[in-house]
């Protein structure tokens, strides 16, 4: 089975909503999956979706205390899909996780796959990360790397960094463009009533162009996501 990590150490590039169009993908086709929010400081993606779905908490962090806490989602990992949103400042802690465990290496013994679902707003500090993350990781994970336009309209600097590009080629990873979900009202109203994507349609008090304008986003994204090919098979 597969563990998709939502990842990018820098905040504020939009992994969050990322996620949440992911888990919406899987409901709306009804891909069995597990869900998981391990950030402790605003787990939006466990707020918004814990109504619909089970969604669990872990928590990466380096610390004795929590050396254990991530592990239920690659013991889940060997029988279901796992999502997970991964929160900020997560480099370190997800590798000492995956390394004190040696989980790369088990991996394949136990039919596990790690594919990194890197988001980026295509700023100096996110390609540092990305950059970083393919050099530590190599051929150990797969990878799509995510252009959120929800974050930014301008990806030259990805795509013309020659390095990265060079590495993503190597390694054999997909790049996609997330679409923006338009209108700061519909926007700030679910994320005020932590409301899923599935939860803000149903909704009585949505209007006509609110709910369009969340079908499009949806329809773009869910495009996206099947270009990638990583869910094409509903078991892995």
């Amino acid at each position: 089975m597969k563990v998709v990590l939502v990842s990018n150490s820098k905040g504020g590039v939009g992994k969050s909503v990322n996620c949440r169009a992911l888990f919406q993908y899987h409901i709306d086709h009804d891909y069995p999956f597990i869900a998981f929010d391990t950030d402790r400081n605003n787990p939006d993606c466990y707020r918004c979706y814990k109504n619909e779905i089970p969604v669990k908490l872990a928590i990466f962090s380096e610390s004795n205390r929590y050396e254990d806490a991530a592990n239920t989602i690659f013991n889940d990992a060997i029988h279901n899909r796992v999502i997970v949103n991964l929160p900020a400042q997560v480099h370190q802690p997800l590798q000492a996780w995956l390394e004190k465990n040696e989980l790369l290496e088990i991996a394949p013994e136990v039919g596990v796959t790690f594919h990194l679902w890197f988001v980026t707003d295509s700023g100096y500090d996110s390609l540092q990360l990305l950059q970083k993350t393919l050099e530590l990781y190599q051929d150990k994970m797969t990878y799509t790397i995510v252009r959120n336009y929800g974050r930014s309209d301008d990806f030259e600097a990805l795509d013309n960094h020659q390095l990265i590009q060079k590495l993503a080629k190597k390694y054999h990873a997909v790049f996609i463009d997330f679409p923006a979900l338009l209108g700061s009202v519909v926007r700030n109203r679910i994320d005020s009533e932590s409301l899923s994507y599935g939860a803000a349609l149903a909704r009585e008090d949505f209007g006509i162009i609110e709910k369009q304008r969340i079908r499009k986003f949806l329809r773009e994204a869910y495009s996206a996501f099947d270009s990638t090919g990583v869910f094409v098979n509903a078991s892995n």
